[in-house]
C-alpha cells in the first residue's frame, strides 16, 4: 500500500522521483516502525483483502507549547475501490483512540497540495489547516 500511495503522490514534486529501491526501503521502514512502541500501523480489511492502512506515531510538541504529545498520521491509503465508504474515518477514529490512551491532545498530518482528493478527505474528517510548509531549493 505504501508503494500505491507513493505512485498516487507522484504529482507532487516531493514524491516525483522515488528511489529505485523504493519497494525494499518501504519493507525495511515498515518493519522497523512496527517494532516501535510509539507508533501503530492500522490496517483495514474487507474479507481477506487489505483495503486501507494508516500509520500513527506519537510526537512531542514544541518545548514552548503546553501540549505534551500529539499524534501524527502518515502513510494513509485506502484502495480506490473502497474510498467513500468510511474506511479512512474508521482508521482515523482508531488512531485517535490510540493517541488518547497515550495522552495526545490532537492529531496532525501533512498532505501535499497536489493531493486534491486527500485534502478533501481530511477536511471532511474535520482536519483544518494550521500551518503551511514551504520549500526552497538552494540557488546555485
Amino acid at each position: 500500500m505504501r508503494l500505491a500511495l507513493l505512485r498516487e503522490e507522484s504529482r507532487s514534486a516531493l514524491f516525483a522521483d522515488p528511489h529505485p529501491d523504493a519497494a525494499a526501503r518501504a519493507r525495511q521502514i515498515t518493519a522497523s516502525q512496527l517494532l516501535d512502541d510509539d507508533q501503530v500501523f492500522l490496517l483495514a480489511v474487507c474479507g481477506e483483502e487489505s483495503v486501507g492502512a494508516l500509520r500513527c506515531s506519537l510526537t512531542t510538541a514544541s518545548a514552548m507549547s503546553r501540549e505534551a504529545a500529539r499524534g501524527f498520521l502518515s502513510a494513509a491509503y485506502v484502495h480506490p475501490r473502497f474510498r467513500r465508504r468510511g474506511v479512512l474515518r474508521r482508521l482515523v477514529d482508531a488512531a485517535e483512540a490510540w493517541c488518547a490512551q497515550r495522552g495526545a491532545l490532537d492529531l496532525r498530518l501533512h498532505c501535499t497540495r497536489e493531493n486534491v482528493e486527500g485534502n478533501a478527505a481530511w477536511e471532511a474528517l474535520g482536519f483544518e489547516v494550521v500551518e503551511v510548509v514551504r520549500r526552497r531549493r538552494p540557488q546555485r
